[in-house]
C-alpha cells in the first residue's frame, strides 16, 4: 500500500498535467470543425451586415428623394393656385 501511495505522491504533478493535456486535446479534436468554420461564418455575417446597411441607405435616399419631389410638387401647385387667384 505504501508503494502505491508513494508512487502517486511522487508522480502526482505529472499525472495531473497529462490528464489536463488529454482533456484539452479531446475538446479541440471534438470542436475542430466549429473552430475551422468560424472565419467563414464571420465573413458571411459581415457581408450580410454590409448588404443590410447598403439597402437601408438606399431606402433612406429613395424616401428622401420622394419626399423632396412631393414637397416641390406641392410648392409648384400652391404657386399655380396663387397665380390663378390673382
Amino acid at each position: 500500500m505504501n508503494r502505491i501511495k508513494d508512487f502517486f505522491y511522487n508522480k502526482n504533478d505529472i499525472i495531473i498535467v497529462l490528464i489536463v493535456l488529454v482533456v484539452a486535446g479531446l475538446l479541440i479534436y471534438n470542436r475542430i470543425g466549429a473552430i475551422m468554420d468560424y472565419p467563414a461564418r464571420l465573413a458571411a455575417e459581415q457581408a450580410k451586415s454590409e448588404t443590410t446597411q447598403t439597402l437601408e441607405t438606399t431606402e433612406k435616399a429613395t424616401t428622401e428623394a420622394a419626399t423632396e419631389a412631393t414637397n416641390e410638387a406641392e410648392t409648384e401647385e400652391s404657386s399655380t393656385e396663387e397665380a390663378a387667384e390673382d
